[in-house]
């Protein structure tokens, strides 16, 4: 295969040398230390991620989940949620089943062994499916496709927590970052495609007894934060219940498929067994205080505080192109999510001002925006996998269109030994690490 490079590497530009590490690198971990979460929290992915939950919680204030969705569905979300259904396929094909021939292994190695070659097949699936799923031009799908394959737990430790679900943050920011998915899918985001990697997380922890991991300080004693959040930014605004009422079974009866919250709570007492102020006593007192903007401020903190800030969670993060550590050049303080009453008094008095100004009122109470910037990438040749479209017609053996060397790698031989302790492994920080065991 004949393969041109898109850079001078005698050119030491900034950006040079920064795209040529990404090619060489790949996706890698950035946060080895205490003193690099200083750094973390200068990134520009800390930036975008903090932008995009507000926005978010933002734009789905007073929508539902429910079957007749109220929200914009696009095509290209709906090819994205095809990944989930394969996924789903693919936990029932790989349950747990007792060998008959070796009736001496136990229960806890048969999941062991189910979980691994779930997750082997998990690996190989997410770039098909992303392939077909989004344009063929696509310059970040290797990115995306590893942020993805990493928001389903470790096979190495066997354990699943908050690092997980905040690579699948980053895989949604990406989204948006790289043109993939536009304004006008940001309710569906969350509400549907979060809503889908919620539940499937939920049947893989059960299907295979995955372990929990947190940081001891953080109020929410799950593997998730983010729904319990975007579940008080969905009651934020025409909420038919308050927070205290979330336990009580009439509410949970008539609401529970409707709101993430409710979802939640119904889940924990039914697992559990017990009422909430027994089995999530933190969750409980959270949910006390009277409207669910007060609720959404409490949980934002913590999840800040506890889960952003927390190394044992960071360290496991991995950094590339579109989710970039490096240190932002925005300088404005990020904007709080607007939520409920306040949201409501923000929307009229700029309609006001707009009236005053001549300009037409809008009808709606939330426009569509991009949740984060849009990236531009800083060259337009080949960069992690494809070459922009040429003016000229390309032979049909060319390969300079498709993934670049490491997701072939990936492909051709399987899922990366680090997945999976009993291969041999000689790279401890590389595009496909995800261990607990840093550097």
């Amino acid at each position: 295969m004949s393969y041109t490079p898109g850079y001078d590497v005698t050119d030491p530009t900034v950006q040079v040398l920064r795209a040529s590490a990404f090619m060489q690198n790949g996706p890698v971990k950035q946060v080895r230390s205490f003193e690099d979460l200083d750094r973390w929290a200068r990134s520009q992915a800390y930036h975008d991620t903090i932008a995009y939950i507000n926005h978010t919680s933002r734009a789905i204030q007073g929508h539902r989940l429910t079957r007749d969705l109220d929200f914009p569905v696009s095509t290209q979300m709906r090819r994205l949620c095809e990944i989930f259904d394969g996924l789903e396929h693919l936990l029932v094909e790989h349950s747990p089943k007792a060998d008959d021939s070796n009736i001496s292994v136990p229960a806890g190695q048969v999941r062991i062994r189910s979980y691994r070659i779930w997750m082997e097949h998990m690996f190989q699936h997410v770039f098909t499916k992303l392939d077909e799923a989004i344009n063929a031009n696509c310059k970040h799908i290797n990115e995306l496709g590893q942020y993805l394959r990493r928001s389903f737990g470790n096979p190495s430790s066997l354990d699943i927590g908050p690092a997980n679900e905040l690579m699948f943050l980053f895989f949604l920011c990406g989204l948006f970052r790289s043109g993939i998915l536009e304004a006008q899918d940001t309710v569906a985001a969350a509400l549907l495609l979060f809503d889908r990697y919620t539940h499937l997380v939920r049947r893989v922890i059960a299907t295979y007894s995955l372990r929990i991991t947190k940081d001891p300080m953080c109020s929410i004693d799950d593997y998730c934060f983010l729904p319990y959040l975007w579940g008080a930014a969905q009651l934020s605004l025409d909420s038919p219940f308050s927070p205290m009422q979330c336990d009580q079974a009439k509410v949970l009866d008539n609401h529970r498929h409707d709101y993430m919250m409710l979802d939640l709570v119904d889940h924990l007492q039914k697992t559990r067994g017990g009422q909430l102020s027994q089995v999530a006593f933190q969750l409980w007192s959270l949910l006390s205080v009277p409207t669910w903007p007060q609720v959404y401020r409490g949980l934002e903190r913590n999840y800040i505080d506890n889960v952003l800030s927390s190394f044992e969670t960071v360290e496991q993060v991995i950094f590339c192109e579109l989710m970039s550590f490096e240190a932002t050049e925005v300088t404005k303080q990020l904007e709080r999510a607007y939520l409920g009453a306040q949201y409501v008094e923000r929307r009229e008095n700029e309609e006001d001002l707009q009236q005053a100004q001549g300009a037409q009122r809008s009808p709606c109470l939330w426009e569509p925006s991009l949740p984060v910037s849009r990236y531009v990438s800083m060259e337009p040749e080949s960069f992690l996998g494809f070459q922009e479209p040429k003016g000229h017609r390309m032979s049909d053996d060319s390969e300079d269109d498709r993934l670049w060397m490491m997701r072939q790698a990936v492909d051709e031989n399987g899922a990366s030994p680090m997945f999976f302790p009993d291969r041999t492994d000689t790279q401890n920080d590389s595009f496909t690490s995800f261990t607990n065991n840093g550097p």
